[in-house]
């Protein structure tokens, strides 16, 4: 059995302090294989922000695959996010926005991308991969919506073919769908469609997203959407703090939902994926 840890929206510079050592004591209680981060790490894209994200990173018990979230690039200084988005990130988190981590079954371990080939079988074996669809302007007045260029899509799927036999995780900042009580909520603007076309057609059954603040698991068409709510944010007073505990075995995905309920974490409630 894989487990993945699924955390989206920690907003360092609006969370909960008081919150991030039991979060982290959760996290390394429940001792995941790897780590995926779906965004929105920082509040504001501050330097001082970006440094709290990175310690957290650092302290997380395993590998982790990290993109960027719509607030990760600068909103306030308009020269840095049009000139240089990602700068900050790069800097103080790494260069990779598109990262990709290779989980072999339980007695091989985990590898790196170019020790794959297509001939290799891996049994239990998973592929995390990032994709970033944080986006600085758009033709519309929410900035915050995402999106995805056919030149993603394209080196998606060079990705994609590299993996061998094991399962493909894609983790993104936003959903390909939402649910159905946030219908009105701006989508991916362009791209989500022939993204999702492109995944079915290479066997990905499930990604990894946040944006939302609300934890949902959307198991209707394909890929399933496993939504995380938001890890320590006090930035949607009304909803509650959670994480994702993913449990793939022989192909099945159970996603164990975690959440802070009456001053400590633990599981919340499970959805099996089809």
């Amino acid at each position: 059995m894989i487990r993945i840890a699924h955390l989206s929206d920690v907003h360092f510079g609006a969370h909960r302090p008081e919150r991030l050592d039991g979060l982290m004591a959760d996290i390394i209680e429940a001792a995941p294989d790897a780590v995926a981060v779906s965004g929105d790490l920082t509040q504001n894209a501050r330097v001082l922000e970006f440094e709290a994200a990175a310690a957290f990173l650092r302290a997380l018990p395993a590998p982790t695959v990290v993109v960027p979230g719509n607030h990760d690039i600068p909103r306030l200084d308009l020269r840095a996010r049009f000139m240089e988005p990602r700068a900050r990130w790069r800097h103080h988190l790494g260069a990779e926005t598109e990262p990709t981590l290779l989980l072999d079954g339980p007695t091989n371990g985990s590898t790196s991308p170019g020790d794959a080939t297509p001939q290799r079988s891996a049994p239990n074996g998973v592929a995390l991969l990032g994709l970033d669809t944080v986006r600085r302007a758009q033709w519309h007045l929410d900035w915050s919506a995402g999106g995805i260029s056919a030149g993603q899509r394209l080196r998606l799927a060079a990705r994609l073919a590299m993996i061998g036999d094991r399962l493909p995780v894609l983790v993104a900042h936003h959903p390909l769908r939402n649910p159905p009580e946030m219908a009105r909520t701006r989508m991916l603007p362009h791209g989500h469609r022939a993204l999702r076309a492109m995944l079915r057609a290479a066997g990905v059954r499930v990604v990894l997203c946040g944006h939302l603040h609300q934890a949902a698991v959307l198991r209707d068409g394909s890929p399933a959407m496993v939504i995380a709510a938001s890890g320590i944010s006090h930035r949607v007073p009304e909803a509650a703090n959670g994480w994702n505990l993913l449990h793939i075995d022989a192909g099945q995905i159970t996603v164990e939902r975690r959440g802070f309920r009456r001053g400590r974490w633990g599981a919340v409630g499970s959805d099996v994926l089809p």
